[in-house]
């Protein structure tokens, strides 16, 4: 199974210091519910929201799959956005060997 597909069937992937998961984020208050990309860092102990853009998809299933194709375009341009530099870069670092070796 590709990782794209297990992140999208399982709603998390394991890599190393990281956890990645699917969230859902409705910080508009309206009915909409949003994808989001959530990052755990063991290193620091925290959760990060990935802040790269997601587009809105017709479905909920859409939506998930454009937070994935995000994701991997993000990491692939080492464009990420957690909040935090170096976090981002580590993520980044760690994200692109685990994509090498999935």
């Amino acid at each position: 199974m590709d990782w794209k597909k297990k992140l999208l069937e399982e709603g998390f992937l394991e890599l190393g210091p990281f956890r990645v998961e699917l969230s859902l984020d409705n910080t508009f208050l309206d009915l909409d519910y949003i994808p989001r990309v959530i990052v755990y860092d063991e290193v620091s102990g925290s959760w990060y929201v990935m802040r790269n853009p997601i587009p809105r998809g017709e479905t909920l299933s859409e939506g998930w799959k454009n937070a994935v194709d995000v994701l991997e375009r993000a990491c692939r341009l080492e464009e990420v956005d957690l909040g935090d530099r170096e976090v981002s870069r580590r993520f980044i670092e760690v994200f692109r060997k685990f994509c090498r070796e999935f």
